[in-house]
């Protein structure tokens, strides 16, 4: 029987909750759990979110059901005067009106340092500080000592804002895809090119157009024209309606776009491509283990720090994507293809350097693995939520490190 670790303390995480994946839930369910095997007491004060995209009378008051019934679960602060709160703060008015509740009730129990902001997304960074979402952005974060973000560039928005640069940490995600070995990587990108194995590329993300899906089919048509090593493709994940797409009217005009770009492109001799709706768990593990290419030619307009970068970089895959939101803070061009422009055509180019040229796939694999083993594993986001969350345990308010956790030798 294994023994039951200390309690450490009481943390209140307070993030939306939506049905299907999201980034901001996904980050915040990694750090409970690597908090809970350290002997942390984590509460779960969920948020339902309202489709909007399914406004029906039923929706919307099952939405009001739902909320009412998160915001007297967060009561239950006004009774733990010694506990955390961590609120994933919700960058939409409608966000703004749910996650008030609990930092006021967490400003009267807790007091402002035993509160952090985590800020996962990026459309803050289009807000001018004098508009009136950037005013009650403002508001919103200074109830709290601690506000994180992904990045320098959001820390610097944030200080632009009028926030104290001392209260502003840059916490990086991190991603508990189990690391292959560089035996693995190494074997994924063989210098000797098997004329009978096809290289294997990935795109895998939410399918809103501007996260890349399109320019990623378009390339692999234009390379199915040209000669080569044959190509084994996999576009992975779910039509999402998104305020942030601009090539398409709705969910029915890209499902079909798709499907004729699929007929069209498995027509060829060389490339062979599917589209897997969703993948989960070990599902998604194997997609990754198996991807000599991942691809994620992203010009989303509220991007920031997408983790399916860091399962690719933690699976050993030569990655091409962009420079938006706070993507190079985890990478550089050492270790990707950076695109200035994700059009098809320079998409097809990255992808056609790094398929003929494995010396070069291998050595972009390589850098962005050991990357990630040096600075993005679970062990070392955890080691910052703890050096973050110790600020609260004094009376006093030391001066913030600004990136959490800081690059280390063992």
């Amino acid at each position: 029987m294994t023994a039951r670790l200390p309690t450490r303390g009481t943390i209140y995480f307070c993030f939306v909750n939506p049905t299907g994946f999201s980034g901001q839930k996904a980050a915040t369910e990694l750090a409970i759990r690597g908090l809970e095997e350290r002997g942390w007491n984590c509460r779960r004060l969920s948020h339902p979110v309202f489709d909007h995209y399914r406004g029906k009378r039923g929706a919307l008051l099952r939405y009001g059901l739902g909320l009412l019934a998160a915001w007297l679960r967060t009561l239950r602060l006004l009774f733990s005067p010694r506990a955390w709160l961590c609120v994933n703060l919700c960058q939409t008015r409608a966000g703004f009106v749910r996650d008030l509740l609990p930092l006021l009730l967490g400003s009267v129990s807790l007091g402002r340092k035993r509160i952090v902001i985590s800020l996962h997304g990026s459309l803050f960074m289009q807000w001018m500080p004098s508009s009136l979402d950037g005013r009650v952005f403002r508001f919103l974060l200074r109830r709290a000592g601690t506000v994180t973000v992904l990045g320098e560039r959001q820390r610097a928005r944030l200080i632009e804002h009028g926030i104290s640069a001392e209260r502003v940490v840059v916490l990086v995600n991190s991603c508990d895809l189990e690391i292959i070995s560089i035996e693995a990587t190494s074997a994924k990108h063989p210098l000797q090119t098997e004329a009978d194995r096809p290289v294997r590329c990935l795109f895998l993300s939410s399918l809103i157009d501007t996260k890349g899906f399109p320019e990623y089919l378009e390339a692999l048509q234009q390379l199915a024209m040209r000669n080569g090593p044959s190509i084994d493709a996999v576009m992975c994940g779910r039509l999402v309606a998104s305020e942030f797409s601009g090539r398409f009217r709705n969910l029915a005009e890209s499902e079909r776009w798709i499907e004729q770009q699929l007929t069209a492109i498995n027509l060829s001799a060389r490339v062979r491509v599917r589209w897997i709706k969703g993948a989960v768990g070990a599902d998604k593990a194997a997609l990754f283990r198996d991807a000599a290419i991942f691809v994620l030619p992203t010009r989303y307009a509220v991007e920031a720090q997408p983790l399916v970068l860091l399962e690719a970089m933690a699976s050993g895959c030569a990655i091409i994507t962009t420079r938006a939101g706070e993507i190079p803070t985890i990478l550089d061009e050492q270790g990707a293809v950076l695109l200035a422009e994700p059009s098809a055509e320079s998409v097809a180019d990255a992808m056609r350097t790094l398929v003929l040229d494995a010396k070069v796939r291998r050595r972009y694999a390589l850098t962005a693995q050991a990357r990630f083993v040096d600075r993005y594993q679970v062990h070392r986001h955890i080691d910052a939520w703890e050096a973050l969350l110790a600020r609260g345990m004094t009376d006093r308010s030391p001066r913030a490190p600004q990136y959490l956790p800081v690059p280390h030798a063992d």
